[in-house]
């Protein structure tokens, strides 16, 4: 019976946690990411869509989608990943992201920004912007 619960409880634990989905600007011709691509994107390890033109990397703050997608696509706490994203300021290998608040500005920073991608919760997604599949 404890296994029981601990699988249903699991399966909802996950089934809530990959509610985000990731996001780029409509004229961007990506529409697939895998997810080595999408954490080489958010640490800086990959700064260049295909086209050569630089990736804006918009990170969403709001609290609950922040620490799902750090910890799932990102194998990292948002810990973790504010003190990665210093040590490369620090040690001038480069900018911090972008950090926005919730999903809107997400929207609207990647909705008018061709090179910008974001993630957002997955209903709050609309026409200003374009889901990205990761595989």
């Amino acid at each position: 019976m404890l296994i029981t619960l601990s699988l249903l409880l699991g399966s909802t634990f996950f089934a809530k946690a990959a509610d985000y989905i990731l996001v780029v600007n409509k004229e961007n011709p990506v529409d697939r990411l895998t997810h080595q691509d999408v954490k080489d994107i958010f640490l800086g390890k990959k700064t260049k869509w295909g086209n050569e033109l630089p990736i804006t990397i918009v990170m969403n703050t709001n609290e609950e989608i922040h620490e799902r997608f750090t910890r799932i696509m990102l194998q990292k706490s948002p810990v973790q990943l504010s003190v990665y994203w210093k040590k490369i300021l620090y040690s001038g290998g480069g900018m911090l992201p972008l950090a926005v608040k919730d999903d809107e500005a997400a929207k609207s920073y990647v909705g008018t920004h061709k090179n910008a991608i974001s993630y957002i919760t997955e209903d709050a997604l609309d026409r200003q912007v374009k889901k990205v599949e990761t595989r």
